[in-house]
């Protein structure tokens, strides 16, 4: 069977298809392989939404690093009021995200900044760049102020999953933050030391709970009826584009109304069994 070769100006025309039209912010999870064969790989996909946003667009895309054995280091050193310097320091200019082939691509370009979060740091290119990624290592992770939820006040907010469904997208947690999801982040504040360009620094902030399943599409239906979603396919990736505002509106509102909806019948479970016991850095069955 012959292969589908998609080109730079396949995902370019998909692009424009979903919704983009130049000058946008736009958040970006990714998966290469979804698409089938790219002519030019990762680079051509991210000179495609270059172009597709524009020289007044932003690209963003998340570099996170984070890990269950991370958040376990961090959070038991700051129940005992202490700095853990023992477990392996976030590097912004060297540890590489887990986010995919084309966040890590991007990582690496020239003239891309990335915040200073240790945990849940965003990349970013384009002339917002600066203002979103300000000071996200004395932010929450992904909730007020951080660049997820930065991106999601703006009328130009865009949340684009190329091939990749909304079990991908860290703006989900950023909502369940916002709203005040009680089995999102760890209740301690967390001294982390990272390094930077300009030397060590420490950052101040939260720690996201592991192991509680979700379904973070659930919502996704709402979005699309509301037309604040639209979907697409580009070679074999399918591609939702969600205009951040509308849809933050729409999940804080489920949220509020039912505070687990986005909990799986054994996440729900496994935080009923963490919330009893005080005890959340250990998995604790379906």
């Amino acid at each position: 069977m012959k292969r589908r070769v998609v080109s730079r100006d396949d995902i370019v025309a998909g692009l424009r298809r979903a919704g983009l039209g130049g000058g946008e912010v736009v958040l970006v999870h990714s998966s290469l392989s979804s698409f089938g064969w790219v002519e030019g790989g990762a680079e051509a996909v991210i000179d495609a939404l270059r172009e597709a946003i524009g020289p007044d667009g932003t690209l963003v895309m998340s570099a996170i690093t984070i890990t269950a054995e991370f958040v376990a280091a961090h959070v038991r050193a700051a129940i005992r009021g202490e700095i853990n310097r023992e477990y392996p320091i976030f590097d912004v200019e060297k540890t590489p995200t887990w986010a995919g082939h084309i966040a890590e691509t991007f990582r690496n370009m020239p003239h891309v900044a990335r915040s200073w979060h240790p945990s849940h740091s965003v990349t970013a290119l384009g002339p917002k760049a600066e203002e979103l990624l300000a000071d996200h290592h004395v932010r929450p992770s992904c909730g007020q102020d951080s660049p997820y939820e930065r991106i999601t006040r703006l009328e130009e907010g865009r949340v684009l999953l190329l091939g990749v469904t909304h079990e991908s997208s860290t703006t989900i947690h950023a909502f369940e933050e916002l709203a005040g999801a009680e089995y999102v982040v760890h209740p301690q504040t967390c001294r982390i030391p990272f390094r930077t360009p300009e030397g060590e620094r420490l950052a101040t902030t939260t720690l996201h709970i592991y192991h509680i399943a979700r379904e973070l599409g659930r919502l996704e239906s709402r979005y699309i009826d509301a037309g604040a979603e639209t979907v697409t396919v580009i070679g074999r990736a399918p591609v939702r584009l969600c205009r951040a505002k509308p849809m933050r509106e729409i999940t804080l509102e489920a949220i509020r109304k039912s505070p687990y909806i986005l909990l799986t019948p054994a996440g729900l479970k496994t935080w009923e069994k963490m919330k009893a016991s005080g005890e959340y850095l250990e998995p604790h069955g379906a």
